[in-house]
């Protein structure tokens, strides 16, 4: 019939990413998915090499040391920051809905620094019962170039991303994994620290984070974006010494609907062409919302600063 023709593509492609329900993982394998599947089996290790508790120390210290120089050395504020706690707590965690969080990326302390300066305390306090701290990924050459460096970053939740390592490498297929069992994932989608405080080029990692959990049928992640300014003033790119008095402003955007894009997902799957086009549409539309939170934080602010 041509009903069920047009829905081969869809199904077959389901079937090459969706795998059985994951048993319980040994220490140091990838926790369970929480919707019964997983996009991906070869994956990144996520539990903590040092237990429930070096993590919660790890997080703690970092969100402490973070919160003192965003808050206290200097000054942070944040426009529409209750619809970034609300996406946090308040998604739909019932059927695994993940959180995608995108911001430009100005300074190699944007994450941990900024963001643990917009995550209340009550989330870092709650990470052993509900988990909610973000995940991100950290290129390699910084956070795995020794064992020690590699698992203090595990504890914090950083995977590490081989860069120009494409989009099939571990660190991306465990995202994957994370959002469809309903985590929360922070990404920087130009991939790289902007040396003037201008948007780069979007990457297309985001995209096919999306598209592999709408392929293995979970439930669409919330896409929230931000833009935030004067992160290369409190920390300057390539320099270490921390800037003191210094004001850092966020803008919070609204949660993105792409559903209308990636419902594509499966029927482009198997053509390169349409699925490299449809990655690019949906990261236009990333692009377009981080353009408008930038003007509309520099009019917040008052001046002109990258």
């Amino acid at each position: 019939r041509p009903e069920a023709a047009a829905r081969r593509p869809e199904a077959a492609a389901r079937a090459r990413l969706a795998s059985p329900p994951m048993s319980a993982p040994s220490s140091g394998d990838a926790a369970p998915s929480t919707s019964g599947r997983a996009v991906y089996d070869d994956v990144l290790p996520t539990a903590s090499p040092w237990g429930v508790v070096g993590r919660q120390a790890v997080l703690a210290a970092v969100a402490a040391f973070s919160k003192c120089v965003l808050d206290v050395a200097n000054v942070t504020t944040t426009t529409n920051l209750a619809t970034f706690e609300r996406a946090i707590a308040n998604r739909d965690r019932a059927n695994a809905q993940g959180l995608l969080t995108v911001c430009n990326h100005v300074s190699t302390f944007d994450d941990p620094g900024m963001l643990s300066a917009l995550i209340p305390w009550s989330v870092f306090v709650g990470e052993p019962r509900r988990g909610d701290v973000r995940w991100t990924l950290c290129t390699d050459e910084i956070c795995a170039k020794t064992k020690l460096r590699e698992s203090f970053f595990l504890c914090g939740k950083a995977l590490a991303i081989k860069r120009g390592g494409g989009v099939e490498q571990p660190a991306m297929r465990t995202a994957a994994n994370l959002l469809l069992r309903g985590d929360w994932v922070h990404l920087f989608p130009e991939g790289r620290v902007s040396r003037d405080g201008e948007l780069g080029t979007m990457r297309r990692g985001l995209a096919k984070l999306l598209c592999d959990v709408e392929i293995a049928g979970g439930t669409p992640p919330m896409v929230l974006p931000f833009w935030h300014s004067g992160m290369s003033d409190v920390k300057p790119y390539g320099r270490w010494e921390i800037g003191v008095g210094k004001r850092v402003h966020v803008t919070v955007g609204e949660p993105l609907d792409l559903t209308d894009l990636t419902a594509k997902c499966a029927r482009c799957e198997k053509n390169a062409k349409a699925r490299d086009h449809l990655h690019a549409q949906i990261m236009r539309r990333v692009e377009t919302a981080l353009k408008d939170l930038e003007a509309q934080n520099r009019r917040e602010r008052g001046d002109a600063s990258p």
